[in-house]
């Protein structure tokens, strides 16, 4: 008895599941399920069973050569697609043309990588498969030896189909051969522009950095300036102060006993001297008696004043410190929501 089993790789693409049984004196029997690409209408419509040995019992070697048939050009097809796509996308990376916008092109390389291992796979079963109809060939040839009489045209008809088919999925083993290098290249290719495109940015941003670190040791230069000469306006504005101080005090001393002077020169006023060779009338006293008090006066008012000035300018600088923060809490809590 010969037994022949095959189950094509489950990718998510076509799909055939075949088990056949030869057993001696009796034709061969088996059980098929696959998908549509893979129907018996599909696969065997236009073959011609060429096992006419009047001997011989039939057999169904025919459809597993034919599976291996339709899968090797199914791949190979799929193959120079994904040469095609790989030959575009090194193109394209080596002219500079690379997106970087969500990482499209790692994640294309990615696909095409994925793509390899299923392609990969493929060719796994197929060498799997030619080496197992191989034998089946030998076997069934080996089993039906004494019948054959020399007529095994069938036998290496079959042969002929296998090593042919062989020869394309050569050509498919050494294509994706070079596809992970292809790919691991291209990776490459981006990495070394990402490498040179943020070199070329940091070179950038360290110019930026220095003209900025010159024209910051500029504003120092040029603070430096304006503090020396703010200092001098303050200093000069302290002395203009201090003048006007002295200007006041000297104003707030004189200037009571020079009204009390002006108002008892006024004509309505006689001070007579008691002789007439004295040179201060003896009611000069009197100058003094009003002029001291009122000059006392006069400055203890405008200390009253002076601090009074000064308290209300505290308060509401205060009752403007406190409403400024009271705004100012009440709009960090309608902006975060917390109370």
């Amino acid at each position: 008895m010969i037994a022949f089993l095959l189950q094509t790789p489950r990718d998510g693409r076509s799909f055939c599941s075949l088990s056949l049984v030869n057993r001696e004196r009796h034709h061969c029997g088996g059980l098929y399920i696959a998908s549509d690409d893979y129907s018996l209408d599909a696969l065997l419509a236009n073959q011609t069973y060429h096992n006419r040995h009047p001997k011989v019992p039939r057999d169904f070697a025919v459809l597993p050569i034919t599976i291996l048939i339709h899968h090797v050009e199914a791949t190979l097809s799929e193959v120079e697609s994904l040469s095609k796509q790989m030959t575009s996308t090194e193109k394209r990376i080596s002219d500079g043309d690379i997106n970087l916008e969500s990482n499209s092109d790692y994640k294309l390389l990615n696909r095409l990588n994925l793509e390899h291992l299923r392609l990969q796979r493929r060719s796994d079963f197929e060498t799997e498969l030619a080496d197992n109809l191989t034998n089946y060939v030998d076997e069934y040839q080996r089993m039906w030896t004494s019948l054959w009489e020399g007529g095994t045209s069938y036998v290496d008809d079959m042969r002929d189909k296998i090593a042919q088919q062989m020869r394309y999925h050569d050509q498919v083993k050494r294509d994706l051969e070079f596809i992970p290098r292809r790919i691991k290249n291209q990776s490459k290719a981006i990495s070394t522009y990402i490498i040179q495109r943020d070199n070329k940015l940091n070179i950038q941003l360290a110019e930026s950095n220095r003209k900025i670190a010159e024209e910051s040791r500029r504003d120092n230069l040029l603070n430096l300036e304006m503090a020396a000469a703010t200092a001098q306006v303050a200093e000069e504005t302290r002395q203009d102060s201090a003048a006007m101080k002295t200007i006041a005090v000297l104003t707030l001393t004189f200037l009571p006993g020079t009204a009390v002077a002006s108002f008892f020169s006024m004509t309505m006023f006689q001070w007579p001297f008691k002789h007439q060779d004295d040179i201060a009338s003896p009611y000069v006293y009197v100058y003094f008696v009003i002029t001291i008090p009122l000059t006392l006066i006069v400055y203890a008012a405008w200390f009253w004043w002076f601090r009074v000035s000064q308290t209300r300018h505290k308060k509401a600088h205060e009752e403007g410190v406190t409403k400024f923060e009271r705004e100012l809490k009440m709009r960090v809590r309608s902006a975060t929501g917390t109370w």
